[in-house]
């Protein structure tokens, strides 16, 4: 998931995926006093969650590829135009995305968007006027480059989404301008977003079990933010219909200073709170670590986020504001969206990724010190095979 905090400060709606008119989160509250307590051993909700969530240790829903599939389909110019790739997620998509073309026999040119929208659709504009066989968009959403989309199929130039949300995916009553989207073990982008809110979710409740009270740090801006607060909120609801939860909703101009007072202030005001969600990592270090910190709880609030970067890593390893998330594979997810244009090009139906969902916390799964985390799945030597190339 392409979010990172420099991005943020660089523009003024600090959108990587990009903005989508889509409600608002609610707005609860909760103010009592006492101390957070862990799950007894007898607890059904505890003991259910535990279940589900040891599913997601290690790679979690991730998948190898598909075993079986066209051979590269060489010669083909594709345009790849990316939210930015100055973030560690950019930079393991970008490369990706090279070496695959490399393999397929691509020429592959590469538009760093910058976290601009104005720049995604001066990406759009120049693969256009270059009349490329593809255009291959990365963290892009449809409504915020809508009008250079129309001029990529006014020039009949078919556009490929990979962790993306087309127009008709927003609004049922648009058309949708993306020829191919990148499908996930879960299914469609923003039911692969609403698996990993409820992965937080249940995380937690494996954890506090029916004694659980929840603060959800959420924004709800971005089209898979707001799909990772509807799927933590409906999982807390089927899982723990009597657990408290409490929403609070932030705006992207709040990272920083003003995020980390608004979580302070949030803690200070639900002293019984002993769990708090984070729709991403951004959220954690961009404020939520340090008002954990400061707020003196550490100890006694379990705090999940994602995506499984080398500094949440590191905060998770040294017990500094959080204790687990879930994971991100930029690379995996790159070679699997050029499969999808292979597919394409050669005439074939898309399949599902392998890209999935998995968790990590103190206790499970913390990859080497100073390092994010990654598929163990050996997917580069699937996709070799069935593109018939070395």
């Amino acid at each position: 998931m392409h979010l990172t905090l420099g991005s943020r400060i660089r523009r003024v709606t600090g959108v990587v995926l990009v903005l989508a008119v889509m409600g608002a989160a609610s707005n609860c509250s909760t103010e009592s006093g006492g101390q957070a307590t862990s799950a007894s051993s007898d607890d059904e909700v505890a003991q259910s969650a535990t279940e589900a969530i040891e599913k997601l240790y290690g790679d979690g829903t991730f998948t190898e590829p598909a075993s079986t599939g066209p051979e590269a389909q060489p010669g083909y110019r594709v345009a790849l135009v990316m939210s930015g790739t100055q973030s560690p997620t950019g930079t393991a998509a970008a490369n990706g995305a090279k070496e695959a073309a490399e393999l397929l026999g691509w020429d592959l040119s590469i538009y760093d968007g910058k976290y601009e929208p104005s720049e995604y659709q001066e990406g759009i504009r120049q693969a256009v006027s270059q009349n490329v066989d593809a255009i291959w968009l990365y963290s892009i959403d449809c409504p915020l480059v809508k009008t250079a989309l129309d001029e990529a199929k006014k020039a009949g130039i078919p556009v490929f989404s990979q962790e993306a949300a087309d127009c008709s995916d927003v609004d049922p009553s648009e058309p949708s301008y993306y020829e191919r989207s990148l499908e996930f073990s879960e299914g469609s982008f923003i039911e692969w977003g609403e698996g990993l809110g409820a992965a937080e979710a249940t995380w937690l409740l494996s954890k506090l079990g029916s004694e659980a009270n929840v603060i959800e740090v959420s924004n709800t801006e971005l089209v898979i933010t707001k799909a990772v607060h509807d799927g933590f909120q409906k999982a807390m609801k089927e899982q723990c219909p009597d657990c408290e939860v409490t929403t609070l909703p932030i705006r992207l101009a709040d990272f920083g200073p003003v995020l980390q007072e608004k979580i302070s202030t949030a803690l200070l005001r639900n002293p019984q709170a002993n769990g708090m969600a984070l729709s991403y990592d951004d959220l954690v270090t961009a404020g939520g670590a340090a008002a954990v910190m400061a707020s003196g709880r550490n100890d006694s609030l379990e705090v999940v986020s994602g995506s499984g970067y080398a500094a949440n890593i590191d905060l998770v390893r040294k017990n500094k504001g959080q204790d687990a998330g879930w994971t991100y594979d930029g690379a995996y997810e790159a070679w699997s969206a050029a499969d999808m244009i292979n597919r394409y090009f050669a005439g074939e139906e898309s399949v599902p990724s392998g890209v999935g969902i998995s968790m990590f916390d103190h206790d499970n799964d913390l990859p080497p010190e100073g390092e994010a985390w990654s598929t163990g799945i050996e997917y580069e030597p699937i996709f070799k095979k069935v593109w018939g190339v070395s």
